[in-house]
């Protein structure tokens, strides 16, 4: 019963997750309302309300909710027994397939385009985005470093460059409108910033 109660909420969580990104993406993030968000999900503002807060916080989960998808093949492999330059090139090939995707690169262009005028809105997206995925992932390079695996002086300042190594010119070329990469193209170019990363930091 309590199992159930908890796939229910989930499934209404992500409903009205589902629903504000399309407001958002639709009406910009200043424009769009909590009674359109209500509207297509169903339900009420109580609702809302009750799992995000405000209209801040449901943005601030969307961009949590992108990078979890992200870092799921971190998430996967902690306490496995995976090796680090497979779960290394997992991670940058999810990374990527969350970062070129249509909604994500509709709601980095709102950011872009918002952010000048109200930049709490920058902040949440960086805080919950990109900020989120490098503390994550230093967490991970830290545990390699205390393993003997990886020798490095700052985890954190090592997640920025294997992310930096990873997007390459892809999430620019995606930003401007210009052909998505191939898997091919994407394949080589994670293993080929792997390779850069440990050549770096393994022992």
């Amino acid at each position: 019963m309590v199992t159930s109660e908890k796939t229910t909420e989930q499934a209404r969580r992500d409903t009205i997750l589902k629903a504000g990104v399309e407001v958002f993406l639709e009406y910009g993030y200043v424009s769009a309302s909590v009674d359109e968000i209500v509207r297509r999900a169903g339900g009420s503002k109580r609702t809302v309300y009750k799992y995000f807060g405000n209209k801040e916080e449901l943005f601030a989960a969307i961009i949590a909710s992108l990078a979890a998808q992200m870092l799921s093949p971190l998430e996967q492999t902690i306490g496995s027994d995976s090796k680090l330059q497979e779960t290394l090139e997992r991670l940058g090939k999810a990374y990527l397939d969350v970062l070129l995707r249509e909604d994500s690169m509709a709601i980095f262009r709102t950011v872009v385009s918002e952010g000048v005028r109200f930049p709490a809105l920058a902040k949440t997206f960086f805080l919950n985005g990109p900020n989120a995925a490098v503390t994550r992932l230093s967490a991970y390079l830290e545990q390699q470093l205390h393993s003997g695996h990886l020798k490095l002086d700052d985890a954190n300042a090592a997640a920025r460059q294997y992310f930096g190594m990873i997007r390459s010119d892809f999430h620019m070329r995606a930003a401007l409108g210009l052909d998505l990469p191939a898997d091919e193209e994407i394949n080589r170019e994670v293993k080929k910033a792997v390779s850069m990363f440990l050549r770096e930091y393994a022992v």
